[in-house]
């Protein structure tokens, strides 16, 4: 593997490892007042998000890919609002612009512990200096099994992941809609 597919790898990585600090309005970078808490309260929306860890694991590419993509698979383990301990798996496509940045998109799916899942898709990009990646980007999220059947809802998520031991942290803040509000009447 050469510098710049190592570089990617790790880049990959921290794209899948998504985290903020602030809960986010649609608007992703718009923290969200208690007024406006109230009304996406009253509308099904929840305050979302959370933290997990990561493990990575390097995917062949495929014949069509071109030099600077990166294929991975991403396993998580989470503590979300409303998921409650998670596991999730994604996978990831990394696509080198320089041999320190790239931009990644990945398809997720987050299992909670009682077996409902929640289906969502991420884009952003990352930073590489060696081994080590930061990344941040937009989770989408987009139906589910269960109580998630008709979820939607958007989150931020920025983190770091490592190449050196194939790890990554991230957490996530947004909101998520799903089900009937318990503030509907």
């Amino acid at each position: 593997m050469n510098a710049i597919q190592i570089a990617g790898v790790a880049t990959l990585a921290l794209l899948a490892a998504c985290s903020a600090d602030t809960i986010t309005s649609p608007d992703e970078r718009a923290p969200l007042t208690s007024a406006s808490s109230a009304k996406t309260a009253r509308s099904g929306s929840r305050p979302g998000g959370g933290s997990c860890e990561t493990a990575i694991t390097l995917v062949a590419p495929i014949h069509s890919d071109e030099p600077n993509t990166l294929r991975m698979h991403i396993e998580y383990k989470c503590q979300l609002m409303h998921l409650g301990r998670t596991t999730a798996v994604a996978e990831q496509i990394v696509i080198f612009t320089s041999p320190s940045t790239a931009t990644a998109s990945n398809t997720t799916t987050y299992t909670a512990a009682n077996g409902d899942q929640l289906f969502a898709s991420w884009t952003g990009t990352s930073t590489s200096t060696g081994p080590d990646i930061e990344f941040s980007g937009r989770e989408l999220y987009s139906g589910g099994t269960g109580r998630f059947r008709d979820a939607s809802g958007t989150s931020w998520i920025s983190g770091t992941a490592s190449f050196a031991n194939y790890t990554g942290e991230f957490t996530a803040a947004g909101a998520l809609r799903y089900g009937a509000s318990p503030l509907t009447p």
